[in-house]
């Protein structure tokens, strides 16, 4: 009578190992789904800034080298050059080639923190000059914002570099743990963007009731600081919330989408002023007085009525690339 057949071995070792296969097979999906959610954000920033090259063209290039002309290159081309590079890390079937190490992964996601908190602080004052423009550059105002940024800047980094010591990775440097306390970057983030909102909404519901509402550069910063503030919400929060699961691997599906999203915002709403700019430029040309006024190729200036100013007109400058 022959023996039991040798090749299948020891079935309670066997269906151990077949166990394992669904959470591996999980897993991998998830790596997967991130990576090419990467590649989606990607793609999606880089087909947004082919449609709006023209304008770039247009309103940005002819223009002479200014902070804002800076912001506006950096702003729109970093994330780009950013996802680009990562294309290399929590790739299935690229990252084994490349053979990195622990401290490989972990010099990855400095660089990944460092860029994406330089590009958050460019939005960032993008968005503060907005406010400036609304509020006639008041001092209380201008002081209060930027302790405002600082300490949202130093909350960023703080996080950042505490939770960076913590952190683990597998073999496609995939995050697997990090301190909570990385979600000081995200809740500081979170913090900065709902106060700006809240100062332009105030000010532009002051506006509406005192009948200036509906200047040009008042509509134009209420309409892009609303959409902007909710795309720019919902993503941080979405990422956020996804490090705060007990499962750190599928953190990084929206870290691309962050990056897009971020420069997505502060370039339009650059262009946008850029546009609103040459369209108040031409009735300025033909008339030698008007409520609006161009001082100069790179700065746009209008012409703001608020119950302080007792009649006197106040012409409120906004830098543009």
């Amino acid at each position: 009578m022959e023996g039991p057949d040798s090749s299948l071995g020891d079935p309670l070792r066997n269906a151990a190992k077949l166990s394992f296969i669904p959470y591996l097979s999980l897993l991998l999906c998830f790596v997967s789904w991130a990576y090419l959610d990467v590649v989606a954000a990607l793609t999606w920033l880089f087909y947004d800034i082919l449609i709006t090259y023209d304008q770039e063209l247009e309103f940005v290039w002819p223009k002479p080298w200014t902070r804002m002309k800076f912001l506006f290159f950096f702003i729109r081309y970093l994330p780009l050059a950013v996802q680009i590079s990562i294309l290399t890390i929590g790739s299935p079937e690229l990252t084994p080639s490349f053979h990195f190490t622990q401290h490989d992964c972990f010099i990855w996601q400095v660089y990944q923190g460092v860029a994406t908190l330089f590009l958050f602080a460019a939005v960032d004052y993008v968005l503060i000059l907005r406010v400036y423009a609304l509020y006639h550059n008041n001092r209380l105002v201008r002081t209060t914002v930027l302790a405002a940024f600082g300490t949202e800047v130093v909350l960023m980094a703080s996080g950042l570099g505490l939770s960076l010591r913590s952190i683990q990775f597998d073999d496609l440097c995939v995050v697997l743990h990090i301190s909570d306390i990385l979600l000081l970057y995200g809740g500081a983030t979170l913090l900065f963007q709902t106060f700006l909102f809240c100062l332009t909404a105030a000010k532009f519901v002051r506006a509406l009731r005192d009948g200036w509402g509906d200047t040009p550069l008042v509509t134009l910063v209420m309409r892009d600081g609303t959409w902007a503030f909710i795309f720019l919400f919902a993503v941080v929060a979405g990422d956020a919330s996804l490090y705060g699961l007990k499962n750190h691997s599928f953190a990084g599906i929206l870290y691309g989408w962050l990056l897009s999203v971020f420069s997505f915002c502060g370039y339009r709403i650059l262009l946008n002023l850029d546009r609103l700019s040459a369209a108040e430029r031409r009735p300025t040309r033909q008339r030698a007085s008007t409520s609006t006024a161009y001082r100069s190729s790179y700065q746009f200036t209008t012409h703001l009525v608020d119950e302080n100013d007792a009649h006197q007109p106040t012409r409120v400058s906004v830098d543009v690339p």
